[in-house]
């Protein structure tokens, strides 16, 4: 079967071995310093290490970091210990693995990785300028959620204990890999 590529709106790359090619769109996209957010559970599986395989070992060529400890549905603080994260190191992207909290948690770290002390619960009362957010690819594990092509973010906040959906056209993947290769030892659920 050969790739494919759509938008929906963002530039997808479907089919089995799409993961192969995540180097060239890091190229691409400009990253070179990529964090990576995942949830605890996908850290151990086959999934997990076929991506770092890519990345390889850190400083060699690209360096990357890794935040793997999403919630199954992500929580304010999810997201802004991966935009710290994102400062510390000086990461330059976004790479998202997993079903939609991790999608959903990488999307708005990059928010905060650029407005570290915005109150998500006043997301839409208090306008930022969220334009020139860090590039952002998702590569999901599940189907169902649709996280990878949307606009928003679904974070349960520290405030109010509630989720909240976080609406802006700039959390929009960059990239969207859709590899089936990736489900394969996967849990069914």
């Amino acid at each position: 079967m050969s790739l494919t590529t759509f938008s929906f709106p963002a530039r997808t790359r479907f089919g089995p071995g799409a993961l192969r090619e995540l180097p060239a769109h890091l190229t691409a996209l400009g990253i070179r310093r990529p964090l990576v957010v995942t949830d605890p559970g996908l850290v151990s599986t086959d999934a997990f290490r076929a991506l770092t395989q890519l990345l390889g070992p850190a400083g060699c060529n690209r360096e990357w970091f890794l935040f793997g400890q999403v919630h199954p549905n992500p929580v304010e603080d999810d997201v802004r210990l991966a935009a710290a994260l994102m400062r510390e190191k000086g990461c330059d992207g976004v790479i998202a693995l997993g079903g939609g909290s991790p999608l959903d948690a990488g999307k708005a770290a990059r928010l905060l990785a650029k407005h570290p002390d915005f109150p998500l619960a006043r997301f839409y009362d208090q306008p930022a300028d969220w334009t020139g957010l860090a590039p952002f690819i998702a590569i999901p594990t599940t189907a169902g959620t649709g996280s990878e092509v949307g606009r928003s973010s679904v974070i349960t906040l520290e405030a109010t204990h509630r989720k909240a959906v976080l609406f802006h056209p700039e959390l929009l993947a960059r990239l969207v890999i859709l590899d089936p290769e990736l489900t394969v030892g996967l849990p069914p659920s």
